[in-house]
């Protein structure tokens, strides 16, 4: 095999396998600790490292080998937070189960009147759904294609563990965060800011910013190639002009979106998801029948080796972390219903997506992939379906619309907070126009520097804005928030377990992703491998 072959396979067996790595590398690391500073005497000797604490206990013999004081050196290095540090017990025994109690104000003929609003996990985990089934699902069948199905499918296996496990970090910081400040409502850019500093806080902002006009970019491409393929097929010349499409797409979203009103928006949005998804039944429903479920799963074309270049798409697709503040408000800060969101929102998209890549990829077994992706396969006439190909378009452009939508006001909100603009009222109506046009023109000019770019803008904001923004910061401010400043009171104890191992095997399995990635996309790869064949 050739040199970058062997690179490439190992960045997969690196990604993997990293949570192995961390858990091996941590209990090395510590046990030699605490072999160094045993003593002979049993007592407490208490040594600030890192922002941690390290309590070692020894025999009375001196040999330093006592087993259950080694295991509760070695807990304590993994990570534990002293309960002197819990601020509310009765809300960390269970007695008291939310942080705050939301009210709804209602006027009647007896008056005003005040009744508990609290939020339902159903609710809060359709809200964490809705946010990842998006635009990013077109693209795996693509990204996972060179792989096969079954490596692929444990990608997006450990792809849903990582980002799961992100999103309840981003809780805890959530929740420990409103205790603090007694402020509900934070956003994402404000969690960054107070929890990482000024500093630190613009590295989360401007990966807040690539992800998301990267996301831009790709939405309006697509939603144009969508525009320009149904203008064709309505006989309209003008379909073929390439830019048509995207400035059309654009142009006709931003007025949509400058003109209507929040509540009006809500309304068109919920009648989009709706018909999204009868368009995924149908397209699940009516693909299935058709699937060559033998060479879909022939190990011939499994191809592991190739997985790695699937994780920014599996990754990206996954994404939802910044509604997560959102949820924990609508909870009330209830930690045990936050889980249950997390978990119930993140796992049934997760399976909607192993169902969408088994239909796409069993139905174009065979085909020749090199210069066109699967979906739009079945989408022309090369598809052996062509019912399922309309569907496959329409659930294109609902997905597109709704993601893009999302992502708009994410914007919006980000450039008013980094502006010091107000978010309603006389004077934003006054900047109203300017923000829009921040918004959209940016990435309507990138989509229109290269028609094929929406793979390229999803892989970028994979391989880099959501590594950085949701599997890098999360765990390195939950270290820094659990192990730092013993002193600093918290609200709740940690919600992923096993500490400082599941924090270190996230943002290494993140770092090898940026680093794989950006080697492979700068051409490093290419260049060892001219190198060793000259």
């Amino acid at each position: 095999m050739h040199p970058r072959g062997i690179l490439t396979s190992g960045g997969v067996a690196v990604i993997v396998s990293t949570t192995v790595s961390a858990l091996l590398s941590s209990v090395v690391f510590h046990s030699q600790e605490v072999n160094a500073f045993s003593s002979s005497v049993r007592r407490p000797a208490h040594q600030r490292l890192g922002g941690s604490s390290l309590f070692v206990f020894t025999s009375p013999s001196g040999d330093g080998k006592d087993a259950s004081g080694f295991m509760s050196s070695v807990a304590e290095k993994i990570g534990q937070v002293d309960e002197s540090r819990i601020a509310f017990p009765e809300y960390d025994s269970g007695e008291v189960t939310r942080m705050f109690s939301a009210l709804e104000y209602s006027k009647s003929e007896q008056g005003v009147r005040a009744m508990h609003s609290s939020g339902s996990v159903l609710g809060a985990a359709s809200l964490v759904g809705g946010t990842m089934v998006g635009a990013g699902i077109l693209a795996l069948p693509q990204a996972t294609a060179p792989a096969g199905f079954l490596p692929s499918t444990v990608a997006m296996g450990v792809g849903w563990v990582y980002m799961t496990m992100s999103g309840l970090l981003i809780a805890e910081l959530c929740i420990n965060r409103l205790a603090q400040s007694g402020k509900p409502g934070q956003g994402m850019l404000d969690l960054y800011e107070e929890t990482l500093g000024a500093s630190w806080g613009k590295v989360g902002s401007l990966a807040y910013f690539f992800l998301h006009y990267a996301l831009m970019v790709a939405y309006i491409a697509q939603g144009g190639a969508n525009v320009g393929l149904a203008l064709t097929n309505l006989g309209l010349p003008v379909g073929e002009i390439p830019e048509i499409g995207p400035v059309l797409f654009a142009t006709v979203c931003c007025f949509g979106l400058y003109t209507a009103s929040p509540s009006m928006t809500e309304k068109v949005n919920n009648l989009l998801v709706l018909m999204l998804g009868s368009a995924f039944v149908g397209i699940v429903g009516m693909g299935a029948t058709t699937v060559d479920t033998a060479s879909l799963i022939s190990m011939s074309n499994q191809h592991p080796e190739n997985v790695a270049g699937a994780f920014p798409i599996i990754f990206l697709s996954l994404v939802y972390q910044n509604i997560v503040p959102t949820v924990v408000n609508q909870l009330e800060g209830d930690r045990g219903k936050i889980t249950q969101a997390i978990l119930i929102g993140t796992s049934i998209p997760t399976l909607m997506f192993l169902a969408w890549n088994a239909v796409v990829l069993g139905n174009v077994q065979g085909a020749d992939l090199s210069n066109i992706d699967p979906v739009s396969l079945l989408q022309g006439v090369q598809g052996a379906n062509p019912l399922l190909g309309t569907l496959l378009t329409t659930f294109s452009s609902l997905a597109v619309v709704t993601s893009l939508i999302g992502f708009v006001y994410g914007l919006l909100d980000a450039l008013t907070d980094v502006l010091d603009l107000p978010r309603e009222g006389r004077s934003y109506e006054e900047w109203k126009a300017p923000l829009f046009g921040l918004v959209f023109v940016p990435p309507l000019v990138l989509a229109l520097s290269d028609p094929g770019i929406f793979f390229t803008a999803l892989d970028y904001g994979g391989a880099f804005g959501v590594s950085t923004l949701f599997l890098v910061l999360p765990p390195f401010m939950v270290w820094g928030q659990r192990y730092g400043d013993s002193s600093e009171p918290l609200a709740t104890r940690p919600m992923v377990p096993f500490g400082k191992l599941t924090l270190g095997s996230m943002w290494k399995a993140a770092g090898t992703l940026i680093l794989e990635q950006g080697a492979e996309k700068l051409g490093v790869f290419d260049r060892i491998h001219d190198i060793f064949s000259s």
